[in-house]
């Protein structure tokens, strides 16, 4: 007998058995997953989700549990085997480029074994691995720029970091002295008191009434000081308005002074009043610089913190008068061991805390406070983050606040102004405000312990370049103008200009140092040329500025140390490219700057502390660029030049002890410079291209390039392009690239149209940083 046929199977595949009821309409995935299903074959929804080959019937379940599988796995199998393809292709054609043009491996072929996964590490947004400075290991000898350490030999130290000022550098050997002053107006007891902690209370009732009755110059001589405060506050420091400085400042104070009262407002006033004196007094043409009286009323300001110190009772007043002790500090800092910046640094690192402490990093409204309390925090913030920013960067030392943390927004401009085609221009202090904020993101990613990509840095070489200038600060080239310019505009126009040139000179002097030491033979030619022909422009813009400046202004100009502090460093480019590169074709003219700024220095040194404390070193660097052009060296040995000198003042690692000499011997030595060695003929180095792409680089880098390339045209360009500041707008046929970094959070539309932003961002190609010893790398081979 036949076996019986099973009748829910047809031909030998087994029929699916049906529940009675309704009849499901949607497909099984939407079923599973509870969704909207269409009823399409293949759904929408399985469409969205890349499993179209399994609707209607199929799931992406294995069974076990709910745990999803690929479909279409070998689809999925085959294309990865094409992209691995593809990228060993891509990886052969790199690796026969890069052999081209250089013996060392190209970056993105390097074993990335130790990465997880095999993966390559992600680059940040200041170019380095989150896990790494994103440097090879051959390349790490080139990165010894951490700055100069000295140690006491009782144990004290001191740090300079790798963007200090030329001479804090120079004059770091030597020890600070302490010189006797005498104080005509105080005695040794207030003298004491004064110079004691600030956190310490003062209890001396007697000394208290001195300061509001005996001490307090006459209201004549007060309103005279407050108008000195108000006329130089226009570019100096940030002035208090002027109803609120005659009413609410010193009115207040000569009215309580009559009634004896003391509290914490009243005290905090009369310290404000003090400081005013004290700047004031500074800028005062009729005494002479540096003057004594100044430092009384510094002392008297600090006496008058001690009878309420701000660490117990912080108020605006306290931190708006230590924001202007430590620039008093900086201002009145003429002894060549420079102490009193050192205390401005310390200062207002003190004055950023106390502000935390109150919250002023935060947006007032938030604790809906008033339109007028909110304006008042934010301009004491702004004017604590701009001081620290700029002490911090003179110094090298990381600043104390951190843009991650702030959200007080700017403060309203009352001297701001609409263009004709209706953008909004920012006065002089908001202006120096946005580009603090500027600077501080170029610190923290150019100047941090992680060096960055070369893209990188030309990635902040143009946003430093394309920050937008308003059209009063900028300076007038060849024209006459009608009224011509008050004091105060040309003092802001010549820093506005030199805030910028110090941050590009800063910025581009480590591969300039590099390309000094690799190929100072064509220096234009070399792969770090935009970087050679950056920091030359910006030495020569900060120097001609400056000797614009004193020739109108020589008085004022000899009161402000930081216009020489940069001329100073401006002249060691020079000397470092006449010395190192005597064929270049920027060795003359640097030459001849070099003798410009020895006779600048010259006859400032009669009036300006400052200029007379670095005569020396200015003369010295112009006696060995004459040296190195005659392809002579003076018998003298302290015009020789040594290597480790060199390597201290441009930034190398380097560690000062006081149980060494003072200052280092200067012999020949290995290292000495030889005219021979740079005198070759030109060799072709044309194999050398830049790190980046010509089309990343900025048009004005590009414009010096193509002329200096002519040795001829060279004096020619100085004299008919004296181009203190380069618009940004100046070469209509270029696009700026955007920035890859974060929203610095300026006024986006006044920005963006200044920057000429169009499309997407586009991402700066990655390279190789080789860098030599950085800033210190040569200069302390000029043998200071």
């Amino acid at each position: 007998m036949a076996p019986a046929v099973d009748k829910d199977k047809a031909n030998g595949e087994p029929k699916q058995r049906r529940r009675p009821g309704r009849v499901p309409v949607s497909c099984a995935e939407c079923r599973r997953l509870k969704l909207r299903c269409d009823r399409k074959v293949p759904c929408e929804t399985c469409v969205k989700r890349g499993c179209s080959a399994i609707c209607p019937e199929g799931a992406l379940t294995t069974g076990k549990g709910n745990r999803l599988a690929f479909a279409d796995a070998d689809e999925l199998n085959k294309k990865i085997e094409r992209l691995r393809n593809r990228s060993t292709q891509l990886e052969d054609a790199l690796r026969k480029l890069q052999a081209a043009v250089s013996d060392d491996p190209h970056p993105l072929l390097q074993d990335d074994s130790s990465s997880p996964s095999g993966s390559s590490p992600e680059i940040s947004a200041n170019g380095a691995s989150p896990d790494g400075p994103g440097l090879t290991q051959d390349d790490e000898q080139f990165l010894d720029a951490f700055g100069t350490l000295t140690l006491g030999l009782r144990g004290e130290a001191r740090f300079f970091g790798q963007t200090s000022r030329s001479e804090y550098l120079i004059h770091a050997p030597e020890r600070p002295t302490r010189s006797i002053i005498v104080f005509p107006h105080l005695s040794d007891d207030i003298v004491r008191e004064a110079n004691m902690e600030l956190d310490a209370v003062c209890t001396n009732q007697q000394m208290g009434l001195q300061l509001t009755q005996k001490l307090l110059p006459p209201l004549s001589q007060a309103c005279h000081l407050c108008e000195i405060f108000l006329e130089f506050g226009q570019f100096v420091w940030f002035p208090l308005p002027r109803a609120f400085l005659f009413d609410d400042i010193l009115g207040a104070v000569y009215r309580t002074a009559q009634h004896n009262e003391c509290n914490a407002a009243t005290v905090h006033a009369t310290a404000l009043m003090f400081m005013i004196f004290a700047l004031g007094t500074l800028f005062d043409l009729n005494l002479p610089p540096y003057a004594v009286e100044a430092h009384e009323y510094y002392l008297l300001s600090r006496l008058c913190l001690r009878y309420a110190p701000p660490a117990h009772d912080t108020t605006l007043l306290a931190i708006q008068t230590m924001i202007y002790m430590s620039q008093y500090l900086d201002l009145s800092d003429c002894e060549p061991a420079h102490t009193g910046s050192q205390k401005a640094w310390t200062q207002i690192g003190t004055a950023v805390k106390m502000g935390h402490s109150i919250g002023l990093h935060v947006n007032s409204a938030r604790w809906r406070l008033d339109d007028e309390a909110c304006q008042k925090r934010a301009f004491v913030f702004w004017q604590l983050f701009k001081e620290d920013a700029w002490l911090s960067f003179g110094f090298g030392r990381p600043p104390c606040m951190s843009l991650s943390f702030i959200d007080c927004d700017f403060p309203k401009d009352p001297e701001e102004r609409f263009t004709e085609d209706g953008h909004k221009e920012w006065s002089f202090h908001h202006w120096t405000w946005q580009y603090s904020k500027l600077l501080h993101a170029v610190m923290t990613t150019a100047f941090g312990a992680k060096t960055p990509r070369y893209h990188t840095i030309m990635d902040l070489d143009r946003k430093i370049r394309d920050f937008p200038v308003p059209y009063s600060l900028r300076i007038r080239c060849g024209q006459v103008e009608d009224p011509p310019p008050s004091t105060a505009r040309i003092f802001q126009r010549v820093m506005a200009v030199a805030a910028k040139e110090a941050t590009l000179l800063s910025l581009h002097r480590p591969y300039f140092a590099h390309a000094l030491n690799e190929q100072p033979g064509d220096i234009l030619r070399h792969r770090f040329g935009p970087s050679v022909v950056a920091t030359y422009r910006s030495a020569w813009r900060i120097i001609e500025g400056a000797r614009d400046t004193y020739r109108r202004c020589p008085a004022i100009a000899g009161r402000i140390g930081l216009v020489w502090s940069q001329c100073l460093a401006g002249g060691i480019v020079m000397c470092l490219l006449v010395t190192r590169a005597p064929t270049s074709n920027l060795a003359a003219s640097s030459l001849q700057e070099l003798d410009k700024l020895c006779e600048l220095f010259e006859q400032a040194a009669e009036h300006c502390q400052i200029a007379s404390n670095n005569l020396e070193v200015v003369r010295k660097l112009r006696r060995q660029g004459h040296e190195a052009t005659n392809k002579t060296h003076a018998e003298n040995g302290s015009s020789a030049i040594t290597l480790s000198e060199l390597d201290r003042l441009s930034g190398k690692t380097h560690l000062i002890s006081r149980e060494q000499s003072v200052l280092p011997t200067c012999t020949l030595t290995s290292g000495t410079f030889n005219p021979q060695m740079v005198s070759a003929p030109r060799v072709d180095y044309s194999s050398f291209a830049p790190p980046v792409p010509t089309e990343y680089i900025h048009p004005t880098i590009m414009l010096d390039m193509r002329s200096f390339e002519n040795e001829n045209t060279v004096e020619e360009l100085e004299k008919e392009q004296f181009n203190l500041d380069f618009p940004s707008n100046s070469f209509p046929n270029s696009q700026p690239v955007p920035s890859t970094l974060p929203d610095l959070g300026f006024d986006s539309d006044f920005y963006m149209a200044q920057m000429g932003f169009t499309g997407s961002d586009t991402e700066l190609p990655h390279g190789p940083p080789v860098l030599d010893p950085t800033w210190q790398t040569f200069v302390e081979q000029l043998g200071f």
